[in-house]
Order: C-alpha cells, then sequence, then structure tokens
C-alpha cells in the first residue's frame, strides 16, 4: 500500500514523533510510506529520504498559506497514494482536501489537541468538527481515553469515526552511562540535574521549570528544544540569577533525546495541556523518575496497568514543580519506585503494536466500499507553485 502521511510543520516535535514511528513501522511491513511537511521550520528532517517539503520556510501571510495547500493537492496528485493520514491542526485540514480532492481512497485525521471554544483554535474545531460531520475524513484518531472524552458533546455523525489508537513510545535499546551522557551535552558533572524536552512553548510552561531552580539552590536544569520562548525563558533565568544552572542544549533527533534522557537524574513536565504526554511517557519508559504536572490525561497516560503512578503529580507551577523534585531528589526509594513503574510502560505503548494497528484500519476494505461519496474520482487539473 502506498501511503502518504500529511504534517504541518518539519520540527522535532511530539505529533512529528509519532509519524516517523507510523511510517518506519509501516515500511518495515512492506508499505510506502512518505512524510510531506506543509513547511520547514527547522533543519531536523532535511536528510530523511522519506521526507518531502512543500515550503521550505514558514509560510509568510495568506498567500504563502494558500500556495503551500495548492501545492500539497499537486504533490497528493502525483504520489497517487492509497491512503493519506494526516497530523495536527491544520495538516488534518489541508490533507483531508487534497486527499479528497485528489480521490484517495482512505483518509485518516489524527486530533492533537482537544476541542476549544475561543479564538482561531476555537475556529479550527469547528472546521474539524463539521468535516468529521460530513465524512470528509474516514475514520479520525483520539490517542488516550481522555482525548477521546473530550469530543462526548460532539454530533453522533462525528463520534461515529473516532477510534483509539494510543500512541507507541520508543524505548531506548541502550543508554550511555550518565557521565558520558552529560560530557556529550556540555553539561556539569557531580551535580543534582532536572532535565526535560519539548518546544519551548507557553503550552509547555517551562518558565514553572526556571523558576523552581530559584527555590532550589544546588539544582542544574537542562531543555532539550527550541522555539518562541527560548530568549526569554534565557531572560527570566538572568533575572532570577539561576543562569549558570539552565542549559539550553537545542533541537535533538529521536537518537539524541535518548542520550539526553540518560544524562538526567530526574525529569520533570511542567505541560499546561497535554492529549497524551509523548515526551514524559518517553522519560518514563527510559528510567527516570518524573515529576509532572497533575493533569487528568498525565495520570491516565503515567499509571502502570496495575495501577500503580510513574510519576509525582505536582501542581504546574514553580513552586509546585520545586516541592516535587526536592522530595525525589531527597528521597532515592521513592525515586527508584518512579522509575520501576516508568520502565514498565514500555509494554503498554508498544510502537509495534501502535503501527499494527494503523496498518489493520488502512487495510479495512470499508474504505472503499463508496458509502462515503467523494468530492471527485478524477482529482484537479495540475497545479504548479
Amino acid at each position: 500500500m502506498k501511503i502518504l502521511q500529511v504534517q504541518t510543520q518539519a520540527e522535532a516535535a511530539g505529533a512529528q514523533r509519532i509519524s516517523d514511528m507510523v511510517g518506519e513501522g509501516l515500511r518495515a511491513r512492506g508499505h510506502d510510506v512518505r512524510t510531506v511537511f506543509l513547511y520547514r521550520k527547522t533543519a531536523v528532517y532535511d536528510r530523511d529520504p522519506h521526507a518531502d517539503f512543500i515550503l521550505m520556510h514558514p509560510p509568510r501571510g495568506v498567500l504563502e498559506q494558500v500556495l503551500a495547500v495548492l501545492g500539497l493537492i499537486d504533490h497528493v496528485r502525483k504520489i497517487r497514494p492509497d491512503a493519506v493520514v494526516s497530523f495536527q491542526h491544520y495538516g488534518n485540514i489541508a490533507g483531508t482536501l487534497a486527499a479528497r480532492l485528489c480521490g484517495v481512497g482512505a483518509i485518516v485525521a489524527n486530533q492533537s489537541g482537544a476541542p476549544q471554544a475561543r479564538g482561531l483554535r476555537g475556529l479550527l474545531t469547528q472546521v474539524d468538527k463539521l468535516m468529521g460531520m460530513a465524512g470528509m475524513y474516514h475514520v479520525n484518531i483520539v490517542n488516550s481515553a481522555w482525548t477521546e472524552a473530550q469530543f462526548a458533546a460532539f454530533p453522533a455523525a462525528y463520534r461515529k469515526r473516532l477510534k483509539r489508537i494510543d500512541h507507541g513510545v520508543p524505548a531506548p535499546a541502550r543508554l550511555p552511562a550518565r557521565k558520558r551522557a552529560r560530557a556529550a551535552f556540555g553539561l556539569p558533572i557531580g551535580v543534582p540535574l532536572a532535565i526535560s524536552t519539548g518546544r519551548l512553548a507557553p503550552s509547555k510552561n517551562h518558565t514553572a521549570l526556571v523558576g523552581a531552580l530559584a527555590m532550589l539552590p544546588d539544582v542544574h536544569l537542562a531543555i532539550a528544544g527550541t522555539g518562541p520562548e527560548e530568549e526569554m525563558l534565557l531572560a527570566l533565568a538572568a533575572r532570577l540569577n539561576v543562569q549558570s544552572r539552565l542549559h539550553l542544549v537545542g533541537e535533538l533527533s529521536p537518537a539524541g533525546i535518548h542520550d539526553f534522557l540518560a544524562a538526567g537524574d530526574v525529569y520533570a513536565f511542567s505541560s499546561t495541556t497535554e492529549t497524551f504526554g509523548l515526551a514524559v511517557v518517553e522519560a518514563a519508559i527510559a528510567g527516570l523518575p518524573i515529576v509532572s504536572s497533575d493533569l487528568d490525561v498525565l495520570r491516565e497516560v503515567l499509571t502502570t496497568a496495575d495501577g500503580r503512578p510513574a510519576a509525582l503529580f505536582v501542581p504546574p507551577d514553580a513552586d509546585g514543580i520545586a516541592a516535587g523534585l526536592a522530595q525525589v531528589f531527597a528521597n532515592p526509594a521513592l525515586a527508584a519506585t518512579l522509575a520501576r513503574a516508568g520502565r514498565q510502560l514500555r509494554e503498554q505503548y508498544s510502537p509495534a503494536a501502535m503501527c499494527a494497528a494503523y496498518e489493520a484500519l488502512l487495510s479495512n476494505n470499508g474504505f472503499r466500499t463508496g458509502t462515503i461519496p467523494s468530492i471527485t474520482s478524477s482529482g484537479p487539473e495540475r497545479l504548479s507553485v
């Protein structure tokens, strides 16, 4: 089967990690899978032989946004995939429109955020709702029980297309020794080190982590990721006089993430909104004790099948994070208990099981029964951008 995955932007983030795993897993099963990004944001996918870009930079204004969508339609028409699997809000909308216009037989969307009522995200939620009710895509993937519950008030015509496939989370085959890992990233050796990963954006709430440093005078913090808040975080660290203990290591590849996790004593996750929390589950599976925001979805995904928490859950503010880190650093037995529970999660979030679920879904002949009318069977005229 020829499968095209559609992502909004090329950068190292959670949604992209999922499509990487799905693509790799389906290719191992004999399928032809490529991922197309509406635009290139960072260089992380430049050497990926299975990645394509419509725009080589973030769109500058409405015209370039339109050009990105037109370019995607032309790309789908040229590739002629059997299935399109889209990710993220804009990827879902653009990917679904392109797939329907080009007569693709199987169209799958992925929900990477809970429904919103206000602002641009609120508008995107309404567009998604209308597309789902109209049958524009055939299946709509949610990644946790919590996420699925957020759509409970949506019309039945929308909810009947929901299918839950929990994220797969990669487990490191082998981790370097902590001392070696710290040296590789230029991190101090012989100090208590909390680490975190994720885009430096408001929803990830890294300001709470930096604020916690001011209350933990012996602790260092290292964060892997890039984003719009980088300069603000550095300025905050300077104001709090903790700049010497804050280490921003930049964007890392998936393999680099595992090496980075080996450098930490504790993983701190202060995000204020998630639908799964891939980064924190990955850290738990790697064997790090976790101090996490007390969100319902994180309590769900960071609890083992036999009911043991793999994290210490705290309020997502500087006081809560600082208190949680202090407790774990001071209590080696607690840290060991959390780490053991985290390692157990690898059985619940197997990438192989996730890929098998996608393969079963895409192989379903029901996609091609014709019960869901297509916009066109011939596709548009060739468009050039």
